[in-house]
């Protein structure tokens, strides 16, 4: 797998597509955009994604909540031509204030079930991520986050990709079909979204061809949308619908401690949050101060 960026901070905008096909969408944005290929010649990326949250589903009811300031863990591996590589994407995607933070380090694939047993292989991958700035401290981070919530894999999420980015990295878009979910605690359910999901990722203002774009390609914009969220509900809790993020089903309105201890520890370690306006954010007070 190549080295590339571990450190991202965007505003992502999400729609779900319904009129056009995913050939009218790449062939539109070829007009406007470059692909951006995850190896030579590959057009299309095959990804899957391993999910972690509590037995209670911590994670998942924070997102029904729409709390300003939450986060996930997750595992990705990328590959195409239905061959993965033997290396995965260890990543905290922390989403506040509607701007996402992702950080990452590369955890071989013989490496992943000791990592989540948090067994101590702090040595072997720091040879693996020679040069990877940060990781030290995000390797930290994630451990504690895993010990303290007693975090499990939840959920497999796959489907494939299709990726357009500016050299200057300010705009990416990336289209997903056949995605499709499967449960991997209590649960054998699976369950494949018939939709493809458009995400644009802009620093700055968007461009012109990209406005007139949304209308073109009539892009259903969502409020709030999720592959993690879609695959707890249609694989865990089908009742309640795949799409459904509105009701009360959460049932908590008080951020629980380990969530609470979670959050300072990301914060003082992130440092994405000042005290007070930590505090305002969702009444909770945190040492650390912005950089």
């Amino acid at each position: 797998m190549k080295k590339e960026q571990s450190s991202f901070k965007r505003k992502e905008e999400k729609f779900v597509i319904i009129d056009s096909t995913f050939d009218e969408i790449r062939e539109e944005l070829e007009k406007h955009i470059p692909v951006h290929n995850y190896e030579k010649d590959c057009l299309i990326t095959s990804i899957k994604t391993t999910y972690m949250d509590s037995e209670n589903f911590d994670i998942f009811k924070e997102y029904l909540e729409g709390r300003k300031y939450r986060y996930k863990i997750r595992f990705r591996q990328y590959g195409y031509d239905n061959k993965f590589s033997d290396e995965l994407w260890a990543e905290l995607k922390v989403k506040h204030k509607k701007i996402s933070y992702k950080r990452r380090f590369l955890l071989p694939e013989k490496l992943y079930q000791p990592f989540i047993n948090r067994e101590d292989i702090f040595s072997e991958l720091r040879k693996v991520n020679k040069g990877l700035p940060g990781f030290a401290k995000l390797y930290k981070l994630m451990t504690e986050l895993i010990k303290i919530n007693n975090f499990i894999p939840v959920l497999l999420t796959s489907y494939d990709r299709i990726a357009f980015q500016k050299k200057s990295k300010r705009i990416r878009i990336t289209i997903d079909k056949n995605i499709h979910h499967k449960a991997l605690h209590n649960s054998l359910k699976q369950c494949k979204l018939r939709i493809l999901v458009f995400e644009s990722k802009i620093l700055g203002r968007r461009p012109k061809w990209y406005k007139k774009l949304e209308d073109r390609l009539s892009l259903l914009p969502q409020k709030r949308f999720s592959k993690f969220a879609t695959g707890i509900n249609s694989t865990y809790y089908p009742a309640r619908g795949t799409y459904n993020f509105y009701t009360n089903f959460a049932e908590i309105k008080k951020k629980p401690a380990m969530v609470m201890k979670s959050l300072e520890l990301i914060n003082s370690t992130l440092k994405l949050e000042t005290a007070e306006s930590e505090e305002s954010a969702f009444g909770m007070k945190v040492k650390s101060k912005t950089n």
